[in-house]
């Protein structure tokens, strides 16, 4: 299936600085190297954060965004008794190889074969896998304890993989790539939800499929806490909210922490 409309950020580093730039520029504060110790809170409703420096954040509204501590912050919030869809740490890695000279082609995504590969600025190629079944998912409790070197047999599998697909692409000897850590829904769709500490919501579950959402996230979480705060029950009837660009009306359900599970879901990376 071609999808001539589709792409990908070529560099999710500065993408992610320009984001979070924006974020100053709209009033955003950034505080760095201090963890998240505890989530306070008084008569069912969160009053505030804790970090590891001493900083005590008084809040009405807290928004999990932790990505791969996600889980870990929820135990922190007291939360989770009533999720049917939980959220687990998941070491990923994706390999960087030289770029067969001339190719000039788009994300590819072969879910025959569990790999999906694309060029990268400077001329690279980054090969990642779509968790097919002979791979093992290599599930962790702590990111922080993550090996954050790429291994030689996920290095070689999958460039090996992509080498089925473009015969010109050479297998290094020596592995190269990124090591990172997804924060994996069990259905691999992302929760954007409420929860039942007042004050408490959720962007988490990502699964390495929602970074060019970002922008939009936040608009569809700002439209649910706005209702949620004004007295909406979420849970009874979902918010809805309208997509500025395209109109489209996406209901906030889909994304709840108590949906039954999204079997219509690749199961993988792509979402």
């Amino acid at each position: 299936m071609y999808t001539p409309d589709a792409g990908y950020v070529s560099d999710p580093g500065l993408a992610a600085v320009n984001l979070a730039s924006a974020a100053s520029a709209g009033g955003a504060e950034f505080r760095f190297r201090s963890a998240v110790t505890g989530v306070e809170k008084a008569g069912g409703r969160v009053t505030s954060v804790r970090l590891s420096d001493g900083t005590r954040i008084p809040c009405a509204v807290v928004v999990n965004a932790a990505g791969p501590w996600s889980g870990a912050v929820n135990r922190l919030a007291g939360v989770g008794s009533d999720f049917t869809v939980g959220v687990r740490p998941m070491r990923q890695e994706v390999a960087h190889v030289p770029v067969p000279e001339g190719y000039g082609g788009p994300v590819v995504a072969d879910m025959d074969l569990g790999t999906y590969f694309r060029g990268e600025a400077g001329g690279g190629l980054l090969v990642g896998g779509t968790e097919p079944e002979c791979d093992p998912l290599q599930w962790t409790d702590d990111p922080d304890a993550v090996d954050i070197h790429p291994t030689a047999a996920v290095f070689e599998a999958q460039v090996t993989r992509a080498a089925r697909r473009l015969p010109d692409l050479a297998v290094p000897n020596r592995a190269r790539g990124v090591v990172g850590v997804y924060d994996v829904a069990d259905d691999w769709t992302p929760i954007y939800d409420r929860t039942d500490l007042q004050g408490f919501y959720l962007a988490i579950g990502t699964s390495g499929n929602q970074f060019k959402n970002a922008p939009v996230v936040g608009q569809l979480m700002t439209e649910l806490i706005d209702q949620v705060e004004n007295g909406a029950d979420h849970d009874a009837t979902p918010v809805r909210f309208r997509a500025p660009r395209t109109g489209l009306e996406i209901d906030l359900g889909a994304f709840s922490r108590k949906r039954d599970r999204n079997t219509a879901n690749s199961g993988t990376v792509l979402g």
